[in-house]
């Protein structure tokens, strides 16, 4: 919903007791959405409940098939072969029903997590003239810059161009988002496709920087001399 301090369509983050705005940080309404770092945590939970679940049912029941098996062998081979086999398969097929739907289950909640969290992206840039960097998402969304820079960055990399990478001149490296609004304040040393300090892209934005920075100082000189 929409926050009445900002007049931005920006997800809800819950702190303590109270709920705040993402993208301007003023309180708002608990009840105005799902916070972002609550977002797909129920299906996460249970998910997880019923994974566990799933491998006690697997153990205990192929366990409890050999042991009442193993008694029945001593009255009859053929019944205890039966009944083990029953007993083991039940194990099987609920115990793995039971893995493999905590397994989907996890995996929504992490994908409506991600969602929220993209919502998040979108709002704070919206804030920030259309830009945004993994410290402001990991402070407006409550996770660490390792997190919210591996959101971001798998975010640049998709074909569809919403987001690309760019790093300051001061090395920062700062997220553009499509559709945000808002002129670049400063000019970007250079554009990359995605990358971290330290990676190849960012040697190779750093290379790049230093050629425009040279191609930039000789039309100054070019300029001068007219």
């Amino acid at each position: 919903m929409r926050c009445q301090n900002c007049r931005q369509d920006a997800p809800t983050i819950v702190r303590g007791a109270r709920a705040y705005c993402t993208a301007c940080g003023a309180p708002r309404s608990l009840l105005e959405d799902t916070p972002v770092n609550v977002a797909g945590q129920p299906s996460k939970i249970g998910g997880g409940v019923a994974s566990v679940a799933g491998w006690v049912i697997l153990v205990t029941g192929v366990l409890l098939a050999l042991t009442i098996g193993g008694l029945v062998s001593l009255v009859s081979a053929s019944v205890a072969w039966i009944v083990g086999g029953f007993l083991g398969a039940m194990s099987v097929l609920f115990g793995l029903l039971f893995i493999l739907g905590g397994r989907l289950l996890w995996k929504t909640g992490k994908e409506r997590e991600r969602g929220a969290h993209e919502l998040a992206v979108f709002a704070v840039a919206r804030r920030n003239s259309g830009s945004v960097t993994p410290a402001e998402l990991a402070r407006a969304v409550n996770v660490t810059e390792t997190e919210a820079d591996a959101l971001l960055t798998e975010m640049a990399k998709r074909p569809d161009g919403q987001v690309s990478l760019e790093v300051d001149d001061d090395g920062t490296l700062r997220y553009y988002v499509k559709g945000t609004g808002g002129a670049r304040i400063g000019a970007p040393r250079v554009r990359v496709g995605m990358g971290a300090p330290g990676s190849s892209h960012a040697a190779e934005a750093e290379a790049l920087a230093e050629a425009e920075m040279g191609e930039a100082e000789a039309r100054a000189r070019a300029e001068r001399r007219r």
